[in-house]
């Protein structure tokens, strides 16, 4: 199946364009098929005490740490005292001084929306093109990540 974007009103439906170019049932330039068609997701930075780490958000989840489960509740102001809400993100870059660690070897977390803020491309994209693996390093991209975690957690909101 081939996806189209969505495409403003005022350019027709995304049915017609497809029936006006016949493109139903063509398969994807071999070129592309491995690309995924998801949008992007946004990218979120945690300040730690000497460094900066910058996520990819996967999945925002409200969470009552009195039952241990998710709750059903949206989030937003006025859901139940005691909830916080946790995000599932996945670890891109740390940003220690000038130094910056490509971390996307390692795992997936689950943190505390608290402390997050929203990372603008300006920022990320010129730290992507200076991002070097740790393996030449003391220090892998897992004990990276955890030691900032440890300071995180320790840091006072």
């Amino acid at each position: 199946m081939t996806w189209l974007p969505r495409l403003p009103a005022k350019c027709g439906s995304v049915e017609a364009i497809d029936s006006t170019l016949n493109l139903e049932g063509r398969p994807l330039p071999p070129s592309l098929e491995g690309i995924s068609t998801s949008p992007p997701r946004p990218i979120l930075t945690l300040q730690g005490l000497q460094a900066t780490l910058y996520v990819e958000l996967i999945q925002a989840s409200p969470h009552n740490p009195r039952s241990g489960w998710d709750t059903p509740y949206p989030t937003r102001p006025g859901r139940p005292a005691g909830s916080t809400t946790l995000l599932w993100v996945r670890p891109l870059l740390l940003k220690q001084g000038s130094q910056v660690w490509n971390l996307h070897p390692t795992s997936d977390l689950l943190w505390p929306a608290a402390g997050f803020t929203p990372a603008y491309a300006e920022e990320v994209l010129p730290l992507m093109e200076q991002a070097r693996d740790p393996e030449g390093s003391e220090l892998s991209a897992r004990q990276l990540l955890q030691e900032f975690l440890r300071q995180a957690w320790k840091r006072p909101n």
